[in-house]
């Protein structure tokens, strides 16, 4: 079930003391943003907050739920009309969001781009155009970023970049014997 265009206005005038609200729709159902973080979803006319220590520690319940299918839990607001609340509730999650943000964002601009093939393959690598013309390097032009190749990858950190060249023609040989 769709959001209903009201409820979410509602929402959305409900939360604005706490900084500058946005939504935006999401196959029916709304992101919700503070000052350009999201943090929360209005989905089939209900309010989910993401997780945070600072958000919970300001709940008067904690209900954990889903927003929709196959979503990590969030918190779900039961009492969205008491305005105050909502807004110290968002304003206590809003720093801890933030941070998580500007970590994720460090860490994918400190993201390793190997210059030989003796490095180690770092954890939590990313697939990045940089990665791709160094593999493109030493496998061809033929090289693609195959979901079993970046598996490989995250699962076989602190291998050397010479083994994830030496796995991959098995990796995409072996899906070619499967079809």
């Amino acid at each position: 079930m769709a959001c209903n265009s009201d409820f979410v206005q509602y929402i959305v005038d409900q939360c604005s003391g706490a900084g500058e609200i946005a939504v935006k729709k999401m196959m029916g159902d709304y992101c919700i943003y503070c000052d350009g973080v999201l943090f929360g979803l209005i989905c089939d006319n209900n309010l989910y907050i993401k997780q945070t220590d600072a958000g919970e520690a300001v709940l008067d319940e904690v209900v954990l739920r889903p927003p929709y299918p196959s979503a990590r839990d969030h918190f779900y607001i039961t009492n969205v009309d008491d305005r105050d609340y909502l807004e110290d509730i968002i304003r206590a999650t809003l720093p801890e969001l933030m941070t998580s943000r500007s970590k994720a964002k460090r860490s994918a601009v400190n993201r390793q781009v190997p210059t030989s093939l003796d490095e180690a393959i770092a954890p939590n690598i990313v697939c990045s155009q940089d990665l791709r013309a160094f593999f493109e390097q030493h496998l061809g032009k033929g090289f693609r970023f195959k979901v079993e190749f970046q598996s490989w990858l995250r699962e076989n950190a602190g291998l050397t970049f010479a083994d994830a060249v030496d796995a991959y023609p098995r990796l995409v040989s072996r899906k070619k014997d499967m079809r």
